[in-house]
């Protein structure tokens, strides 16, 4: 192709590329870093982290002058990175005709542009209110001044502009820094060399002091701007991971598919781009080595920057690994014969700008979860027709606090006015609340939870949890943002909750055993609302020790209401609760045990006339996945629920999958009688309707039988788990039916 058409079909694309973007602005701000952006834009300074260090003074003054023209501060903020992405897709264009004479014969420059305007990460980043999209724009404008640069004039240039590119974003040194440095020794005649590295040093130097001179006078002095930075670098790489903190195999392995599989949204438009670039690596390698010795200058050590040294769950500091991916599978879909790599290249074309209109559009179809969630705080403090507004007490999971503590003060005098904010210790910030209520508060609590967190089940509301969920499912382009997305519980006098020591999820069992807490380590304490008449109290675990028996004690205000032993392995009591009596709203429940190794998985507290249901035999302990937050439960073959229906029909919902069968015959039995039977694919969702005529017994059991079952030993040669696994439950739950 020639240049004038490399450059016209360049600068469409650029300008569809504004064209199908801008309609998906943001319509809030959404990431800590985009709060301190618009506070910055509100107010510049550095020393109180409006922006955080090192400051973005370019891109600040420009989203100054976009919201001064009436743009909203998160729209002003985007705008710049929109702008700039479209200006790297034409940049692309021209970079590529410079590095590689061959490429600029083929139209394997159009083909790298539009791959690298499509991609997932690319598109939605572009419009998101951060500086990543703009930062890249100018480092890649910057690299293609160095590589057009044939005098140290021009080079000189190249280095003014590198240096202002750094106000847009500090990262852009590790793509534009190498670069110059070796076009400065490789590129210039070795009589100029000299000269052109110190035109090219004070060119730079003077495009940082445009943007730093003014940055530390309105950060209030070099001294304050100095502690700002030292301080954002110590949070930076406190409780961060990356690979300079944790240095494992595995934490590389997540850094690569970070930086290589998840900016292309789904795994198989991953394996289709790599495989492109594979092939235009192998096309390079035969062809056009230099243009890898380019690519290597230009990206790898931001690479390696990436990999060692930054976050791993941050999705868009991968940014800009996308170029390159981007232009050896360009240059593999002119290579692939037989026109097969331009057909793969369209396949993944299309398939990349469905995923990306997908995930933009419900990006931008409603503001992010933390102001949603906020919103929906100030509406519930102000209800309709109250005398005065609720001042409830605020309780957060350690990484919301810190993750919401710029939403909170970007929201300012529309929060609710909070009687208190209770303390967050980790991993024990439930236990602030149960010592608010021990000591006698009542005042609504609003609690607001990491939904990857298992620790709630330590109390029993009637309410259920708000959940602020982003509205696409291809979350993973945005990932490592906070605030993300959460729970809000408002909390209003619990029919039971738990103190320390119990292991009703893997979580809190995990927390007992961190704490030496337990049963047989000193006794667990939990309360339970007091019940006039009388009701049903579920206690279940396992005895893990290896003594014959354990035995558990339970009492009830201090009167004993159960006293047994239990055999190794699960066991499951459901005791009579006294009626009414004692002092105080909640009567105090403790459990002692004289084996150390015995653990409560089970608890619950129901009055006479409510349902009450508990795993019983045939069942595996309950596990966890810390990634997701999804907790489950493995069936065997043959597994009961313990019910007390209380008179009442009963409704068995089950929600799960199969993992060695395509399909299962699930057969619900009560009382030994068939309620059901039905086949279940995976994934499955079922509700059982089980009439009361079948549960008429003070206790009835539920039992659920799978024809599908497997040993994982018997299937992993190098497994141990010897457990029938049946049906792998996600809910399993008997509520009435009438």
């Amino acid at each position: 192709m020639t240049r004038t058409r490399h450059t016209l079909l360049g600068g469409a694309a650029a300008a569809l590329f504004v064209a199908l973007r801008l309609p998906f602005l943001p319509p809030s701000l959404e990431d800590l870093d985009s709060i301190n952006f618009a506070l910055g834009v509100h107010h510049f300074d550095v020393a109180q982290h409006q922006p955080h260090p090192p400051g973005y003074p370019v891109y600040i003054a420009l989203a100054k002058g976009l919201h001064a023209a009436g743009l909203s501060e998160a729209h002003a903020l985007a705008l710049p990175g929109i702008v700039g992405a479209a200006l790297a897709v034409w940049v692309l264009v021209c970079w590529l005709r410079v590095v590689s004479a061959r490429a600029a014969e083929s139209s394997a420059p159009v083909w790298a542009a539009a791959i690298c305007g499509v991609a997932p990460l690319y598109w939605v980043t572009a419009g998101r209110p951060l500086s990543d999209a703009v930062g890249l724009a100018a480092a890649l404008t910057v690299q293609w001044l160095v590589l057009r640069a044939s005098s140290p004039r021009a080079l000189a240039a190249a280095a003014a502009a590198a240096g202002l590119a750094l106000g847009f974003r500090s990262q852009v040194v590790w793509l534009t820094a190498p670069l110059l440095l070796s076009a400065v020794l490789w590129r210039m005649p070795a009589v100029s060399r000299v000269r052109a590295l110190g035109a090219s040093v004070v060119a730079g130097a003077l495009g940082v002091l445009a943007w730093a001179v003014p940055l530390v006078w309105a950060s209030g002095g070099v001294a304050a701007y100095l502690r700002a930075v030292y301080a954002q670098g110590a949070e930076d790489l406190s409780g961060v991971v990356m690979l300079a903190t944790t240095p494992t195999l595995r934490q590389l392995v997540a850094a690569l598919q970070m930086a290589f599989v998840t900016p292309w949204g789904a795994w198989p438009l991953a394996v289709l781009a790599l495989a492109l670039a594979v092939a235009g690596l192998r096309w390079a390698a035969r062809h056009d080595r230099l243009l890898l010795v380019y690519l290597a200058l230009a990206f790898g050590p931001y690479l390696i920057f990436d990999i060692v040294f930054q976050e791993t769950v941050t999705t868009r500091y991968a940014l800009p690994l996308v170029v390159p991916v981007a232009v050896l599978a360009g240059l593999g879909a002119v290579a692939i014969p037989w026109r097969a790599g331009q057909v793969a290249g369209v396949v993944l074309l299309l398939a990349c700008a469905r995923v990306s209109d997908a995930a933009a559009s419900g990006y931008a179809a409603a503001p992010a979860p933390a102001v949603r969630m906020l919103a929906d705080m100030a509406r519930a403090s102000r209800p309709d027709g109250a005398v005065a507004p609720l001042s409830p007490v605020l309780a957060m999971h350690r990484r919301e606090y810190f993750d919401l503590r710029r939403s909170f003060q970007w929201a300012g005098a529309a929060l609710p006015a909070f009687t208190r904010r209770l303390a967050t210790p980790p991993k024990h910030e439930w236990l602030e609340v149960v010592r608010y209520w021990n000591s006698g508060g009542r005042e609504p609590v609003w609690f607001v939870a990491d939904p990857l967190r298992s620790d709630l089940a330590l109390w029993r509301v009637r309410a259920r949890p708000t959940t602020y969920r982003y509205g696409f499912p291809s979350t993973a382009l945005i990932g490592g943002t906070r605030p993300s997305e959460m729970d809000w519980w408002q909390l209003e006098r619990p029919d039971w909750y738990l103190g320390e020591g119990w292991a009703v999820t893997p979580e809190t069992a995990g927390i007992a055993r961190e704490d030496q807490k337990g049963p047989g380590l000193g006794g667990i304490d939990g309360w339970v609302r007091r019940m006039p008449d009388g009701g049903t109290l579920l206690i279940g675990g396992r005895h893990l020790g290896h003594a014959a028996t354990a035995r558990l004690h339970v009492t009830v205000d201090e009167v004993p209401a159960l006293d047994d032993r239990v055999s190794p392995g699960f066991f499951l009591r459901l005791v009579a609760m006294p009626a009414g009596g004692g002092a105080g709203e909640y009567a105090h429940v403790r459990v002692t045990s004289d084996e150390p190794d015995l653990a409560i998985e089970q608890f619950d507290a129901q009055p006479t006339g409510r349902v009450v249901a508990g795993f019983g035999d045939g069942w595996n302990e309950p596990e966890y996945n810390p990634r997701t937050g999804r907790l489950w439960r493995w069936s065997s073959d043959r597994a009961d629920l313990r019910v007390r229906a209380e008179g009442h029909a009963l409704a068995l919902t089950l929600g799960g999958e199969l993992e060695a069968a395509a399909s299962s015959h699930v057969t619900v039995r009560a009382n030994g009688v068939i309620a059901a039977q039905f086949d279940v694919p995976t994934p499955f969702s079922r509700t059982v309707l089980v009439p009361a005529a079948l549960v008429t017994t003070p206790e009835s059991v539920l039992t659920i039988e799978s024809s599908a079952w497997y040993v994982p030993a018997d299937t992993r040669w190098r497994s141990r788990d010897h457990r029938r696994l049946g049906l792998k439950l996600f809910e399993c739950a008997v509520t009435p039916a009438s």
